[in-house]
């Protein structure tokens, strides 16, 4: 794909973003009514200065009643390089609204990349907002009141170089030192005035996920086994979403987020749909699905108007005090996954049946102990199988369950451990989130 292709497809997400986020709020972000709010892609603007039109990406132009004019613009340059950003990009995008707009207009500069740090400078400098857009990524609800749940650092880390790798937002942007997550978030910002988010941003306060204890989520997981009249074996995902009217599709694309995490499926709250990726492997998309429903049953469209499952969220084992808050969300709907799939009473009953048959208790070790030894792991592992299979979840997340509850006690070396999850890792190619 050519530099032009490249960035007009980032241009035309953009724009196909912006406008969906003006046909979807009723006043749009609690401010303007939808037709107070245009979205323009590659518009013409007359220039003095050149005494010629001049022509913009994605333009937003903002109205405070239906019949009058722009009173503030919103324009979009977007740059889909792979090498860092110059600066003279920057000082032309920056030359070119100013001679268009004026004060009236606030420059945006949407990149895939980075920039160097001379044109950083330059943006920050004149004002300049950076704009970090991935079409395959989280989407934040619009806030419609002071604050975000969403962490400085999380958006920052989504724009400028960092060690961490979180997952990607749809929306980022930084401007004048303040960050967002939401288009409507931002809006909200030039609009209102800053005043407020000013104070906000300088004391890094955020809205918290609501905490959610393990025995509400085990209720919830109850509450939707009932509704299709579960009894035992593997649970009906599938069933579940249709009493839910949830809209679950499969499909073959392969997507994969900015930072080349393989995306294994999707959920849009305001749609109620759910799309899995289906790669080969059954354990992997029931567990993406459990999870899916999590996120609608536990009420996750309060703070996401879609977002992404990727691989590394099926490692959100434990909520920390130093996790972001998207990441408290992956976990609350990875813990329900798990209570859903694997039921309580049943999973216990199965459990204590083959416990005996395999004999993988470790009298004083625990109720389930392995180690190194073969006459340990093997036994070990045969349990597992058959879990799975009765089931339909992954060895990984059978563990993942016993090890939370208390019951099993793993005395295996680093090694071993790790040659264990290498044969899965070969069995399955490029996922390292299944059996």
């Amino acid at each position: 794909m050519s530099t032009t292709e490249k960035g007009n497809k980032l241009e035309d997400e953009l724009y196909n973003y912006l406008l969906d986020q003006v046909e979807s709020d009723q006043p749009v972000f609690g401010i303007y009514y939808a037709n107070c709010c245009t979205v323009r892609k590659k518009p013409n603007y007359y220039c003095k200065d050149r005494e010629a039109d001049v022509n913009f990406d994605v333009v937003v132009e903002v109205r405070q009643q239906v019949d009058a004019d722009p009173h503030s613009y919103l324009v979009f340059e977007c740059k889909n390089h792979q090498r860092p950003i110059e600066d003279k990009y920057v000082r032309n995008f920056s030359d070119q609204v100013g001679s268009v707009f004026g004060q009236a207009a606030k420059p945006l500069m949407v990149i895939s990349s980075r920039l160097q740090a001379g044109a950083e400078s330059v943006a920050k400098n004149r004002g300049i907002g950076i704009v970090k857009f991935d079409e395959n990524g989280i989407d934040m609800v619009a806030q419609r009141a002071i604050g975000s749940w969403v962490e400085n650092r999380f958006i920052q880390i989504q724009i400028f170089a960092d060690n961490r790798k979180p997952k990607t937002l749809k929306f980022a942007a930084c401007i004048d030192g303040r960050y967002f997550s939401s288009f409507g978030h931002m809006l909200r910002s030039i609009e209102l005035g800053s005043a407020h988010e000013r104070v906000e941003n300088a004391d890094q306060k955020t809205n918290s996920v609501a905490f959610l204890s393990d025995s509400k989520i085990q209720d919830a997981a109850q509450n939707a086994l009932s509704l299709v009249n579960y009894s035992c074996g593997e649970v009906d995902v599938e069933k579940l979403c249709r009493v839910l009217n949830l809209n679950l599709s499969f499909s073959e694309r392969a997507l994969q987020d900015a930072d080349g995490n393989i995306i294994l499926g999707s959920a849009n709250f305001a749609r109620r749909s759910i799309e899995i990726h289906q790669h080969g492997n059954r354990h992997r998309e029931r567990f993406t699905v459990a999870h899916e429903i999590g996120h609608f049953i536990l009420r996750h469209d309060k703070y996401l108007r879609s977002e992404s499952i990727v691989e590394q969220d099926l490692y959100e084992e434990v909520e920390t005090d130093k996790a972001f808050n998207y990441e408290r969300l992956e976990f609350q709907a990875n813990l329900f996954a798990s209570m859903l799939l694997l039921p309580e009473a049943q999973f216990r009953d199965a459990l204590g049946a083959l416990r005996s048959k395999f004999e993988t208790y470790g009298r004083a070790f625990g109720y389930i102990f392995v180690d190194d030894q073969p006459c340990n792991y093997l036994p070990y592992n045969g349990m597992l199988a058959e879990l799975s299979e009765q089931f339909g979840a992954s060895k990984q997340a059978i563990e993942i369950k016993l090890k939370r509850a208390g019951l099993l006690t793993d005395h295996r070396s680093a090694r071993q451990r790790n040659q264990s999850l290498g044969h899965v890792l070969g069995h399955l190619g490029t996922s390292i989130a299944a059996q």
